[in-house]
């Protein structure tokens, strides 16, 4: 995750890291069959995101995968997606996107900074199903929002977009901190021209998540971290309008 500014143009962002300074999550490894082992150790080698793809690989991929802080939610299950992006010249980074409907356009919403300069992108949904590659990347030019197009007719359920927030307000964060498929509570602590700051401890993996309130409608979306124990958001208002404006963009080589 980066570290919050005034808005403004996004330049130069430190994407393969996108939460430094927190301590992932401890990984649970259970293998039960040589070709597992050998999938995870490739995954291992290519992208951090251990804990929940061995947790699925120690079940086979049958089944679904324990969300942490609360039961799973069939509302998440297909609309909140791990986002893993192969890039050029840089490390493999991964980070959290979310489905909108925008302008009568399913669009898969994350972080600039999780997929610019990428070479190729895939999500995979909450609920633990198939990776889906992605067509076309769209990059807003002054906030740090992208916008992904996938590679088949998405049948899923958008978030539904909430009211602005207000200062101390609950709200829960879900998405892929540590790689690992989590929902997470805080509230507002306060409400500054960056964004909203967050009350809300988070590892790396969660650039990009929908900041939810208790009606489970979007409110926002992580972006960066200000302190230990404390991030930052973008409110959903200036998330759509960004990513309405989002120009394609072409992929590394």
């Amino acid at each position: 995750m980066t570290s919050p500014s005034a808005p403004g143009p996004v330049s130069s962002p430190r994407a393969q890291d996108d939460l430094t300074g927190f301590r992932p999550s401890s990984a649970r490894v259970l293998v039960r069959s040589r070709r597992w082992l050998v999938a995870l150790a490739v995954l291992l080698v290519l992208v951090p995101v251990g804990a929940w793809l061995a947790d699925r690989a120690g079940t086979g991929g049958q089944g679904e995968p324990s969300v942490r802080g609360v039961e799973q939610k069939e509302l998440w299950a297909q609309a909140v997606l791990l986002v893993l992006s192969a890039s050029c010249g840089e490390d493999p980074r991964c980070g959290t996107g979310f489905v909108l409907e925008i302008e009568d356009e399913t669009v898969v919403v994350t972080n600039r900074h999780v997929v610019e300069g990428r070479r190729s992108t895939t999500v995979q949904p909450l609920d633990g199903s198939a990776e889906v590659a992605v067509t076309e990347v769209r990059l807003a030019t002054d906030l740090d929002v992208g916008g992904l197009v996938l590679d088949e007719v998405v049948d899923r359920s958008p978030l539904v977009i909430g009211a602005d927030v207000l200062l101390g307000q609950a709200i829960r964060v879900v998405g892929f901190p540590g790689a690992q498929p989590a929902v997470l509570p805080g509230y507002v602590q306060r409400i500054e021209p960056a964004g909203l700051v967050l009350a809300i401890e988070a590892d790396q993996g969660a650039s990009g998540s929908p900041v939810v309130d208790a009606a489970s409608e979007v409110v926002g979306q992580l972006y960066a971290r200000r302190d230990e124990g404390c991030c930052v958001a973008l409110p959903i208002a200036d998330v759509v309008e960004a990513a309405r404006g989002a120009a394609p963009v072409a992929t590394c080589s």
